[in-house]
């Protein structure tokens, strides 16, 4: 009698640092190769998760990962008519250690801070002309940066121009300290409906290490008053930053399912701080980072979190995988059509980046606003038109 044996299968090494992830998927988006083996391999969506384990070889979490994504990204529908607009207000009270983003102090940037909103206003003028005379449908609208970071009279005036009815609008608070009562209530006003909270951890050391000047205590305070506002929460939390160990990240995550976070994002970081200092040569430390990343999937699905998003960082080193996670019907359309590039993008403000795509010809074309704040409201009318240009659109008709 011949015993059934699986197919040797390299995802099955117990060396951590040897199979992050098949080659197949070192990708960005990992999510279209397994899309492309449903087409090409004529695999049934229940099937899939034993497919990509079996036959492509992809460690069986993830090949259970890409499945589940794939699975709850089944309404997803390509539709060249429909747009994000995303806004960069790039100013907060103070510049953290780790920060990837065009960030300028508030204090040390009152000189361009009115030059800054005027210019911007004019290209989310621009924007909604062109989202009128190509009678775009916007399904989210997301303001990048630090939106509270405004007074109020400025927060109102962004947010009356660029506000539309039922879309999914998202706010990035990157400080505890900007949530104020007043504040949620004008975002109330104007149809926000979700919430993006960059805590990335709640360990006071590491948030010191990093030059972040709030604690646990600070979320926990401005998360008490969100809750009045009814919004839906995303809070964005990093895996393995500064070597944080398993037990953290899962009282990180805990902590963040106490306060009832509608979705939770976890970003995975293979090394101290940022991307720059790769390569990540330590076998040891991937392995750990390897073993942290299944543990928090097993986690997370456990307490009944489904993922929605995935894309791969530092795909030469590791691809270590970030996703965003969501209890039922709580999805952000936002970011699972970011990674997806299903839909058009109109962006406005420094690094802002603007996305046509054209589903049916698989045409994906982009323009990007300077990184430099200075260089922008110097540039406007250059850039001003060049959007124009590219979106096609002509004030004479």
């Amino acid at each position: 009698m011949t015993r059934f044996r699986l197919p040797k299968n390299p995802a099955l090494s117990k060396d951590y640092s040897k199979c992050p992830w098949t080659e197949p998927t070192k990708v960005y988006n990992p999510l279209a190769y397994a899309e492309e083996v449903l087409k090409e391999d004529n695999v049934n969506i229940d099937n899939l998760r034993d497919y990509l384990f079996l036959e492509k070889h992809l460690d069986r979490r993830k090949a259970d990962l890409l499945a589940r994504t794939l699975k709850q990204q089944g309404h997803i529908i390509k539709n060249d008519n429909e747009v994000m607009l995303t806004i960069n207000i790039p100013f907060c009270a103070w510049r953290c250690f780790n920060c990837q983003r065009v960030m300028y102090q508030l204090s040390k940037s009152e000189d361009i801070y009115e030059y800054y909103f005027d210019n911007l206003m004019r290209e989310v003028e621009l924007s909604r002309a062109i989202i009128s005379k190509k009678c775009y449908i916007v399904k989210s609208v997301y303001y990048m940066g630090n939106l509270l970071a405004l007074d109020n009279k400025k927060m109102e005036k962004i947010l009356a121009l660029s506000a539309f009815s039922l879309s999914e609008t998202c706010v990035e608070i990157g400080n505890p300290a900007f949530i104020t009562r007043e504040k949620l209530q004008i975002l109330k006003k104007y149809g926000v409906t979700r919430l993006i909270l960059n805590a990335l951890t709640f360990n006071m050391v590491t948030l010191r290490k990093l030059c972040r000047r709030f604690d646990f205590k600070d979320f926990y305070d401005a998360y008490k008053l969100i809750t009045e506002f009814g919004f839906d929460v995303n809070i964005e939390l990093a895996v393995g930053i500064l070597n944080e160990k398993t037990l953290q990240v899962k009282r990180n995550i805990q902590l963040a399912m106490d306060l009832g976070a509608t979705n939770i994002d976890l970003y995975a970081r293979g090394c101290p701080f940022s991307p720059e200092e790769l390569p990540l040569i330590d076998n040891q430390k991937i392995g750990e980072l390897r073993k942290t990343l299944e543990f928090v999937y097993d986690f997370m699905i456990k307490n009944g979190y489904e993922p929605y998003f995935v894309y791969n960082t530092e795909t030469e080193h590791g691809c270590f995988e970030n996703v965003g996670y969501a209890i039922p019907n709580k999805k952000c359309y936002y970011f699972e059509d970011r990674v997806q590039g299903v839909s058009t993008i109109i962006g406005c403000g420094t690094n802002a980046t603007s996305v046509l795509v054209k589903n049916i010809a698989h045409q994906k074309t982009t323009i990007t606003n300077p990184y430099d704040i200075g260089q922008y409201i110097l540039g406007i009318e250059e850039y001003l038109d060049k959007k124009k240009k590219f979106f096609g659109f002509d004030f004479t008709k």
